[in-house]
């Protein structure tokens, strides 16, 4: 029986070393799809959209926004309530689980670095107003340099996920599968077998 998988938005799903020949997955939305090792022979893919799929990009950078702001307000409340011992503490405390909850993602831990720049480059503010000249340029100047690593780590993060996400047939086999209507530019093909660019219905 064929596997019915049409006119479908299947994107980021994963299919690695599955067994799908002969399925049928014309018009679907494949952006970001892992067809890892998979078996694809006679499968058919006409109209179906391949390439990038941003959906893992932008909850990234949600995710690292929110922690940098959480990481923020928490110093901020911990500095009102108890000091500034108590503002490093919420600021080590909220970063630290964060990065625990999401098991040490990159893109996490550069958005509690940009809080904890953040946090610096406000107490290096209010020391500058304060009179304190010297101290004040020092943290802010110090926050700079934590923020541009954070952003250097942030990128780097973005662009390696980027490549993930991409439609992979990567080691896969295409025999026979019909790829008519589509554009595979954005599609990793590297160790495919059996793929035909001009391939239409077989007789």
């Amino acid at each position: 029986m064929t596997l019915d998988l049409a006119n479908r938005d299947l994107r980021d799903r994963a299919f690695t070393d599955q067994n799908l020949s002969g399925a049928d997955f014309r018009g679907s939305d494949l952006r970001g799809c892992d067809f890892t090792g998979a078996i694809l022979r006679g499968a058919n893919f006409t109209g179906a959209k391949f390439g990038k799929s941003r959906r893992r990009v932008w909850s990234l950078i949600t995710r690292a926004g929110a922690i940098a702001i959480a990481v923020t307000l928490a110093a901020a409340l911990g500095g009102i309530t108890i000091g500034s011992v108590g503002s490093a503490s919420a600021v080590v405390a909220t970063a630290s689980v964060a990065i625990a909850v999401t098991r040490g993602e990159t893109g996490i831990i550069a958005g509690a670095i940009a809080g904890t720049a953040a946090v610096i480059g406000a107490g290096g503010i209010i020391a500058f107003l304060g009179g304190d000249v010297s101290r004040g340029l020092l943290l802010f100047l110090g926050s700079g340099v934590i923020l541009a690593f954070a952003a250097f780590l942030f990128i780097q993060t973005v662009t390696e996920l980027e490549q993930l996400s991409r439609t992979s047939f990567q080691n896969a086999d295409l025999t026979n599968a019909i790829f008519d209507q589509v554009i595979l530019k954005d599609a990793n093909l590297e160790g495919a077998i059996g793929l035909n660019f001009y391939q239409k219905n077989p007789a």
